[in-house]
């Protein structure tokens, strides 16, 4: 295939708004979705799949070897071309998008906090097609009387917002933009800049057989609710807690603030909620530890964004208590509420 178009970027320095490197991942990521095409799946095809999607994508081409079990070079390099050669409108790109569909955004429930367990993929939480006029950075509208002005906004068939992309390096976004994503019916991604350069700058040297992007959190407009809470509580944490990229949080729990004591002359007066979080780190998870963020949150302000999301999530889970009889203080497990 013929390499894609060598393009400039244009940085600007000293923006007060945005740093050097927001910008660079910004624009990183909104290329490589506006370049997006059907040659950009084929990791698929190096992964197990089923005979019946092999015979549906390939034909007779499917099978690697012959009848007599050699290796077939014909099938393989017919293979290749109907790969390198797919369009938006083929049949065989509806095929493969529906497949990808089907074993990613339907199993978004089955969210695991592991990081490197599984992946964030983009195909979760992108819808594959051509974005050609449908992606936009800065690109304000309205959500339920704010409005928002996402990092990269892509749209839908209808030019309505589909799917929103936040870059976050220098600051956070506010928590009532995050609740507005929370109760709205967008696909919301959200990367941190100093942890995906690394990758997008590499996967940006040439044409890659698959397509993903290095998302630290995410979620469907579909996922339920509580998931939605507790991933953008993950936001704030990620901040607070640590920078070491390789750190995923476990579990967290509301309770009440073990540091705050009603009799004292000026505790009383501090934040009464407080959170509990089991942190692990690597591949398998090992050396899980809890940490009590009290003394942390004791001092914290009822507009701070870690507070207003906390006092959001104790709300929805108290009229969960009223259905299921669960405590209000207890907490979240596993992205779900027990």
């Amino acid at each position: 295939m013929e390499p894609l178009r060598i393009v400039k970027m244009n940085i600007e320095l000293y923006n007060k708004e945005e740093s050097p490197l927001h910008q660079i991942v910004k624009k990183l990521i909104y290329k490589k979705i506006l370049d997006l095409e059907p040659y950009n799946f084929n990791y698929i095809y190096t992964s197990p799949i089923s005979i019946n999607l092999n015979k549906k994508i390939y034909g007779k081409f499917y099978n690697s070897y012959d009848l007599n079990g050699k290796f077939s070079k014909e099938n393989e390099t017919k293979k290749k071309e109907i790969r390198e050669n797919m369009t938006w409108n083929d049949l065989i790109t509806k095929i493969i998008t529906n497949h990808i569909f089907e074993k990613g955004q339907t199993k978004d429930t089955e969210y695991d906090p592991n990081l490197f367990r599984n992946r964030r993929n983009a195909t979760t939480y992108i819808p594959l097609k051509s974005y050609k006029n449908k992606i936009f950075t800065e690109h304000g509208f309205f959500l339920d009387g704010l409005k928002i002005i996402p990092d990269i906004t892509l749209l839908d068939d209808n030019k309505k917002p589909e799917t929103v992309i936040e870059i976050l390096y220098t600051s956070l976004p506010k928590a009532e933009k995050l609740i507005k994503y929370i109760e709205s019916d967008l696909n919301v991604i959200f990367v941190f800049a100093d942890q995906a350069i690394e990758r997008l700058a590499t996967d940006m040297t040439c044409r890659r057989d698959y397509f993903n992007i290095p998302i630290r959190e995410a979620w469907l407009k579909n996922t339920p609710k509580a998931s939605k809470i507790s991933r953008a509580v993950n936001i704030f944490l990620q901040k607070r807690l640590y920078s070491d990229r390789e750190k995923y949080i476990v579990s967290k729990n509301i309770i009440k603030n073990t540091e705050w004591d009603p009799y004292h002359k000026w505790k009383k007066d501090r934040m009464n909620i407080g959170l509990k979080i089991k942190v692990a780190s690597g591949f398998h998870g090992v050396d899980e530890k809890e940490q009590n963020l009290s003394h942390l949150m004791l001092q914290m302000k009822e507009t701070s964004g870690l507070i207003i999301l906390l006092r959001y999530m104790q709300k929805q889970k108290t009229k969960n208590s009223r259905r299921t009889q669960v405590p209000i203080f207890e907490g979240v497990r596993d992205e779900t509420y027990r």
